[in-house]
């Protein structure tokens, strides 16, 4: 058993409370939800890998006209989302399906600390679905914890690899915008978001270039 589920399993009830505090020394959620909202209120909302639902709940209280979807291929995906359910929906299962569906166009789509769990050869399947799954008008917010050589950025490498026990590969600020590039072609980069607590949490907003 991988040491992250095991502590969730010794938790019970306090699980929410740990999972927050957790995941707060890391990433404030709730100030990247504050730049996100700041992009303006839009109809439809799709989150690429969104786990428990952390993210959702906490744009959902910004947004209060937005429709939410939230899609993850982990079984537990949405458990712990904590608000107004009429508007929010998530899906066990691959972007990739919900693209071929064709039932939902989003005005952003927001990739938020996937991609570095994505071997980099099955990365282009997952900008591929992001790049889909927006309108023609729409945006894509892009977050990732900077491969970085400072202290708190190896806590944070420690952290996945040996409590979640996945295989990741973080990427330079450069190295992301290189893959943008070359696998997000048509679109570029309008917009940086430094977030808190600290510098190596960082993101894009993107758009569709002209022609």
């Amino acid at each position: 058993m991988k040491i992250g589920k095991m502590v969730r399993k010794m938790a019970g009830p306090l699980e929410p409370m740990l999972a927050n505090a957790y995941r707060e020394f890391f990433f404030d959620v709730d100030g990247f939800a504050d730049e996100v909202a700041k992009l303006g209120e839009v109809d439809q909302v799709v989150e690429i890998g969104c786990g428990e639902g952390a993210l959702i709940t906490s744009l959902a209280k910004r947004m209060p006209k937005t429709r939410f979807l939230g899609v993850d291929v982990c079984a537990e995906v949405g458990r712990l989302f904590e608000g107004d359910k009429d508007r929010v929906q998530f899906r066990c299962a691959d972007a990739q399906v919900i693209v071929d569906e064709g039932r939902v166009l989003a005005d952003l789509v927001i990739v938020c600390d996937v991609m570095h769990h994505v071997p980099v050869e099955q990365r282009h399947a997952v900008w591929d679905a992001a790049t889909k799954l927006a309108k023609p008008s729409g945006r894509i917010v892009f977050k990732e914890w900077l491969k970085q050589g400072t202290p708190i950025y190896w806590v944070g490498y420690a952290s996945d690899r040996y409590i979640t026990g996945d295989e990741i590969q973080y990427e330079t600020k450069s190295d992301w915008m290189c893959q943008m590039s070359a696998q997000a072609p048509g679109w570029g980069v309008v917009g940086e978001m430094k977030l808190r607590p600290w510098r190596t949490n960082h993101a894009f907003v993107l758009e569709r270039t002209a022609g």
